[in-house]
């Protein structure tokens, strides 16, 4: 690890002051488990480590009248013990469930998860179905963006130099909704996916389905064929879920790697996708419900 200068703003404007100072030199820190651990293994270098935990302004779960923020010191574990978020987004407190181990979530946060943007991140999923938006802050402003457009490759995303990400912004289902992640390991803590699938559906008049995968593409991906397929389909039995699951597999383009192969991650695909559209049908109400 190289020596570095530790900035600890207290509002968002001295930290886009550091940053507009320093540029490429410093870089941003929320919870730190990947910054970290980047650190270690000198993957990055910075002159500058800007911490971002004494600003205030970016604590806690904000409830609005059609949206819930996010903001971007919120740990896994607060989404995890959020009745709101229990109540709404059931997918998303399922992957914060399934993410590394409970000393971890403790320090871990969705934003940061989305900001490391590597394929395997739990959160992107879930936010892709949630039609999540990104709230970011500039010396030009501020902008929102969808997380199919922030993550632009594997480790990379549209985030400026100048820019910071305060929250994640999501819309409150008015209608009845169910939702799951699940996820492909090779044992049960402390594991990176090898492939996962997220699934949610709205009840509403018009029923909607939304997939999204994990681990098996370079940006965030949707199963665009099997939700068209689901929602265009008056009654789903077994040979709809089997034909949708089919068309998942082959939207992924997967890679082989240590944790898995090419072939491995895509049969996965197929046999996850059955099993999140089959948990979402039968969903209670109480995993997300009318508000």
């Amino acid at each position: 690890m190289h020596d570095f200068v530790l900035e600890r703003p207290r509002s968002i404007l001295e930290a886009l002051d550091i940053l507009k100072n320093h540029g490429e030199k410093a870089i941003l820190k929320s919870g730190g488990t990947d910054v970290i651990v980047w650190l270690h293994k000198s993957l990055k270098e910075p002159e500058y480590l800007v911490d971002l935990t004494s600003i205030d302004g970016l604590r806690g779960i904000v409830i609005n009248d059609d949206n819930i923020e996010i903001r971007a010191l919120v740990t896994l574990n607060q989404v995890i013990e959020d009745i709101t978020m229990n109540r709404y987004f059931p997918a998303l407190v399922q992957a914060c469930k399934a993410h590394s181990d409970p000393l971890i979530r403790n320090r871990a946060t969705v934003v940061g998860n989305i900001c490391a943007a590597v394929p395997s991140g739990d959160m992107i999923a879930p936010l892709m179905c949630y039609d999540a938006k990104i709230e970011i802050v500039g010396s030009k402003g501020t902008r929102e963006v969808r997380v199919s457009d922030f993550i632009t490759g594997p480790k990379k995303t549209s985030l400026s130099q100048e820019e910071i990400v305060t929250g994640i912004r999501i819309a409150i289902p008015f209608v009845e909704t169910s939702g799951c992640y699940l996820k492909a390991i090779r044992r049960e803590a402390l594991d990176i996916a090898q492939a996962a699938v997220c699934c949610t559906l709205h009840k509403g008049d018009s029923r909607e389905f939304r997939i999204a995968f994990c681990a098996v593409s370079p940006r965030p991906l949707r199963a665009v064929e099997s939700e068209k397929l689901l929602n265009s389909s008056s009654i789903i039995d077994d040979s709809i879920i089997e034909n949708a699951a089919r068309l998942a597999a082959e939207a992924v383009n997967p890679i082989t790697d240590v944790r898995a192969s090419r072939e491995y991650r895509i049969d996965m695909i197929r046999e996850l996708t059955k099993r999140a559209i089959s948990i979402c049908l039968r969903g209670p109400a109480e995993e997300g419900g009318p508000r």
